[in-house]
């Protein structure tokens, strides 16, 4: 009897022994998994919750009370209860099994999706009699899933559109309706003074407008640091918060509680910011902040596509207009070239009138047929009269950059103003000069800029009794196409030409301006 009684005492220690590392296991299984499990006795209404489940919904199983029924009920989110509820008392009436995917939410204030499936057990008779519930934290998913749909309709909103502007003003509306916030904005910033330019500012009808710049180190020096390193900042509360200590009434001022600021660092310099605030303390969830940071990077991409697209047509248009005016010149060029009697003294004076226009494109080309500083126009335009140890130029005025539609008509004037000086005026002789100057002058809406040409020590000048081409195209383009003014007055000392041109967005600086006698 006790070899048998021991025999059985091994067989029982053996059995515990093998539950127990199957418990092991199961445990094991089910935190790896992230799987809470509930075990609903129908007989008695008992209901006990697994470690893992206790966690899932983010417990404590020794201060949790033991009404495990009433605490599940209030863990569900508000959208959510009624239908769980009913779908829930299914199990002590039915053996079908469930699933259903619903939200929780936590007493620190977030958000999880779970998914939940049950199978309820029968009796002896085919009633349930027992219900095992497992649960699955479904979050990130759901949040992935949210926020692909998310940002395939905010893709196909902007996608074709072509300002800055449009596109800027959708991604905030679209944003801020999604997280339900006060306010989204995006602008430039920059990286030496930390100021924001803002270039959108959405907001709901009860927030004030804050558009314009705002230096951004009144947030404080941890907010402009961790910008400037790529860090998305983000607050719950920045009233509590101890990186804004110091800088609350920053906060307080913009209704910006509960923030996040997503930095856009572009060739390690901070070039943008997208930002999104809320009056009230809130708590983001990770999904919230990637899905602002995907939405800031695709907004810099949109708008930087949409700046380059305006660019490049903006060039198109620039570059169909310029050969167009070209060609027309060309043409001018070539019908009174060719009135001269000689055909190689027309070959010659049409092709001199073409090299001056193709070393001005060159000036151009080298300016990316932007702005071109009208010192190298004016340079390039006397190059082929210059005389080696002989100065028979002076080029005077201050710095100034003009945009191509003014460049080639002023070589193209100049120009004709050598050859013209080299065939009967100064330059005809060794001891004339050419003294060019220019200025800037108030007397259009905005900066004018009157260009002289005058002539010293050549023969005496007889005021011509007809115009010859050079004085028409002079007049032609610059007058025209310019809308400026032209006077050439045939002095007996020499030549002297006055050219007034307005310049909108002119950039130099204002000097004291300049008469001759």
């Amino acid at each position: 009897m006790a070899t048998k009684l021991s025999l059985r005492e091994a067989e029982r220690e053996t059995v515990l022994r093998v539950l127990h590392e199957g418990e092991e296991r199961l445990q094991i299984a089910q935190d790896v998994a992230g799987l809470g499990i509930w075990d609903w006795n129908h007989l008695t209404g008992e209901i006990s919750w697994s470690v893992q489940m206790y966690r899932l919904v983010g417990l404590d199983p020794d201060t949790t009370d033991a009404n495990l029924s009433l605490v599940w009920q209030q863990l569900i989110h508000p959208e959510d209860r009624l239908w769980m509820e009913q779908e829930v008392r299914r199990f002590s009436r039915t053996l079908d099994p469930l699933t259903a995917e619903y939200r929780i939410l936590r007493e620190d204030g977030s958000v999880r999706w779970l998914l939940m499936r049950g199978q309820s057990l029968p009796d002896a008779d085919g009633k349930p009699v027992r219900t095992v519930i497992v649960n699955l934290d479904i979050t990130s998913s759901k949040d992935s899933e949210v926020r692909e749909r998310f940002l395939l309709s905010l893709s196909d909103k902007i996608r074709d559109l072509d300002r800055p502007d449009e596109i800027l003003m959708t991604v905030a509306e679209v944003l801020g309706h999604h997280l339900g916030v006060t306010r989204v904005g995006y602008g430039d910033v920059d990286n030496a003074t930390m100021v924001l330019s803002t270039l959108v500012d959405w907001h709901t009808d009860e927030a004030p407008d804050v558009f314009g710049r705002h230096p951004l180190k009144p947030m404080g020096p941890s907010f402009c640091s961790d910008l400037k390193s790529g860090r998305t900042v983000v607050f719950d509360d920045a009233l509590s918060d101890p990186r804004a200590e110091g800088h609350y009434a920053a906060y307080a001022a913009l209704d910006c509680i509960a923030s996040i600021s997503v930095p856009l660092v572009k060739e390690g310099q901070l070039r943008a910011a997208l930002y999104i605030h809320s009056e009230t303390p809130r708590r983001w969830s990770q999904a919230e902040i990637d899905l602002c940071r995907d939405v800031a990077e695709r907004t810099w991409a949109a708008v930087e596509r949409a700046k380059s697209d305006a660019r490049r047509r903006l060039l198109i248009n620039e570059l169909n207009h310029r050969v167009k005016n070209t060609l027309a010149t060309v043409q001018s060029i070539a019908a009174q070239s060719f009135k001269v009697g000689e055909p190689k003294t027309a070959r010659d004076v049409f092709e001199a009138r073409l090299f001056a226009l193709s070393k001005t494109h060159d000036v151009l080309t080298r300016e990316n047929w932007e702005r071109v500083d009208l010192r190298d126009i004016a340079e390039e335009a006397v190059a082929p009269y210059r005389r080696d140890q002989v100065e028979r130029f002076a080029i005077e005025g201050p710095a100034l950059h003009v945009p191509p539609r003014i460049a080639l008509p002023l070589a193209m004037a100049l120009h004709e103003l050598s050859t013209n000086a080299v065939k009967y005026g100064a330059l005809s002789v060794d001891s004339g000069r050419v003294i060019i100057h220019w200025d800037l002058v108030d007397g259009w809406d905005e900066k004018g800029l009157i260009l002289h040409w005058e002539e010293q020590g050549g023969p005496l000048v007889k005021t011509p009794t007809r115009k010859g081409f050079g004085s028409r195209l002079i007049e032609r383009s610059l007058s025209r196409e310019l809308s400026g003014r032209v006077t050439l007055d045939y002095r007996p000392t020499g030549l002297f030409c006055a050219i007034s041109l307005p310049l909108p967005a002119a950039q130099a600086t204002l000097s004291p301006s300049v008469h001759f006698a």
